[in-house]
């Protein structure tokens, strides 16, 4: 119960930063790196990627038809992040619910304490970026997150929209 208020609480002053991007119209290759697409658990043999889908159970997103992609550098998963394809988001951060239809969002990124400050996240956005969608992609970060942000605009997407709870 605290921690729900506490969340609630949070949301109330936080805001985030939408950022889009188009697919990529040139297909961007990284020597020694390949980026997977996972569907369900079954399909994951990596250690690591099992070990943090289990915290908190992110592994329930697969019954949301939600996607995986785990980007591998010389077979050794370094990061990975979510898309969803639905037509409506609750973006928590914020506690408020957006409509998203003809956009894919791209959320929930991770890349693992080790490995971090290696340019892993612009490279898994980028080739991301690779799939050939009618619609566009849509990411957002807080807007107190400078390193995704960072990262963001790297990967070549462009600041949209600013958005708070009530705004």
């Amino acid at each position: 119960m605290i921690k729900k208020i506490f969340k609630f609480l949070i949301s109330l002053l936080s805001e985030i930063y939408i950022f889009e991007s188009k697919s990529n119209k040139k297909k961007i290759k990284y020597r020694n790196f390949y980026l997977k697409k996972y569907k369900s658990l079954k399909q994951i043999k990596s250690p690591g990627v099992i070990n943090h889908l289990n915290d908190n159970h992110r592994y329930l997103r697969f019954k949301k038809k939600q996607i995986l992609f785990v980007l591998f550098h010389k077979k050794q998963a370094v990061s990975l992040g979510w898309m969803n394809k639905g037509s409506r988001w609750f973006i928590t951060e914020i506690n408020r619910t957006i409509n998203i239809s003809n956009t894919t969002i791209l959320y929930d990124f991770f890349t693992f304490p080790k490995l971090r400050n290696k340019g892993y996240y612009i490279k898994i956005l980028k080739l991301i970026k690779n799939i050939k969608i009618k619609n566009s992609f849509l990411i957002y970060t807080l807007n107190n997150n400078e390193k995704s942000k960072k990262g963001i605009i790297k990967a070549k997407f462009v600041l949209i929209g600013k958005m708070k709870r009530f705004s």
